[in-house]
């Protein structure tokens, strides 16, 4: 889906004068990351590399999953997890984002940062990461109710260990997945819906994050893009 990113100047009036600002909007497009509770592993650098499919749109997509750093800010202890996703007709999107780790996988988020390729990266406002509003760690969680089949294949020249199962995801609808343990972090080999499919390129250890530069305040980076717009209107 295209995303205006260079926002209108409406928009920056709404920021001064307290207004709600649409988050559709006001946060670049961000896929939703499947994973199956109780089989995440927070295991800081490690990485990896998906297609997925959507057969909605028909759609192709990749997307890059890595863990980071543990880390504490204003008292709370928790990890930094990345997010890499190529998207069609959109520009290459980073997201650092804090959360909570629970048994299940990634819990409250605490903070989220994004960079859109060509621009200066952000830190989300937090309306934009809990209730309504929530646009930014929108994980895509599935509970295992059936394993249905253990062996091993072959990944990439690596062979692993498997189970093949059956899992719902929070509205009931089926997900049929092929984990590993040895697959972190997400431990997803592939998985699919009715309306998507989600599969292993490549996984390793010593991941680091893919942004670039401090992140700035989001209603600074809203002036910057009104500033580089009107300027490239010259």
């Amino acid at each position: 889906m295209k995303r205006r990113l260079l926002l209108p100047v409406v928009l920056l009036a709404s920021l001064a004068l307290g207004a709600p600002l649409s988050a559709q909007e006001a946060i670049p497009h961000q896929a939703s990351p499947l994973v199956i509770k109780d089989t995440f592993s927070f295991v800081p650098g490690t990485w990896a590399d998906y297609a997925i499919f959507d057969k909605t749109k028909n759609e192709a997509s990749r997307m890059y999953i890595s863990i980071l750093k543990r880390d504490t800010i204003s008292g709370k202890s928790g990890i930094w997890m990345e997010i890499e996703a190529e998207m069609k007709d959109s520009p290459l999107i980073v997201t650092d984002v804090f959360v909570e780790e629970t048994k299940a996988g990634p819990g409250e988020i605490y903070k989220a940062v994004i960079q859109v390729k060509g621009m200066s990266p952000f830190t989300i406002p937090k309306k934009f990461l809990e209730g309504q509003d929530q646009q930014v760690g929108n994980f895509e969680a599935a509970q295992i109710v059936k394993r249905m089949e253990q062996k091993k294949i072959v990944h990439n020249g690596r062979t692993i260990d498997v189970w093949i199962v059956e899992a719902l995801d929070k509205e009931g609808r089926k997900v049929a997945a092929t984990v590993s343990l040895q697959v972190l972090p997400i431990t997803v080999v592939s998985a699919e819906t009715d309306d998507m499919r989600m599969t292993l390129n490549d996984w390793g250890v010593g991941a680091q994050t893919r942004i670039e530069g401090e992140p700035i305040g989001f209603t600074l980076w809203i002036m910057e893009q009104i500033a580089n717009g009107l300027s490239k209107k010259k």
